[in-house]
């Protein structure tokens, strides 16, 4: 009996005293998603009749294009303090939304809100102008009517989703 205990002992002893490390199972890292980038977020431009599935899309494709483009800048932002350089990135990457908005085809009834979302991207880019002119005014001037064109583009898409 005490050469069985003694055996044990010895035995959890080596594997305690072994310094060669044991296998360590991989385990996958895994990363945030990023948001995709303008270049990669074309709009599509199924001929949707008038009706939820026309007025989601255009609401989803102005929204996307916004979200990308902002990334771009927030990106561009949180690397420098330089006004010149985060203008210049707003207009390019505003710029390349507006150019994508307005590829997108909608059905006469979506016409108005086409027309804010168009609108959003035009005092965006507005906006990023006074910024690189220095002129905060008319930078939160410009950034208050990007919102108040996304608001009215929600509102006639509201109009449609309600018929």
């Amino acid at each position: 009996m005490r050469r069985w205990i003694l055996l044990a002992g010895l035995a959890l002893a080596s594997c305690v005293a072994d310094p060669a490390p044991l296998p360590q199972p991989a385990v996958p890292v895994v990363s945030p998603t990023p948001l995709p980038t303008l270049p990669y977020i074309v709009p599509t431009n199924p001929p949707l009749d008038c009706g939820p599935e026309a007025a989601i899309a255009l609401a989803q494709t102005q929204s996307d294009l916004a979200l990308a483009a902002a990334a771009e800048v927030d990106a561009i932002a949180q690397t420098t303090a330089d006004s010149a350089l985060i203008a210049q990135s707003g207009q390019k990457a505003f710029g390349l939304g507006l150019e994508l908005m307005g590829y997108y085809d909608v059905p006469e009834c979506l016409l108005q809100a086409k027309v804010f979302a168009v609108h959003f991207f035009e005092e965006r880019i507005a906006a990023y102008d006074a910024l690189a002119a220095g002129d905060d005014s008319a930078y939160d001037t410009h950034l208050n009517n990007a919102e108040l064109a996304r608001q009215n583009m929600v509102t006639v898409v509201n109009g449609v989703l309600g018929q």
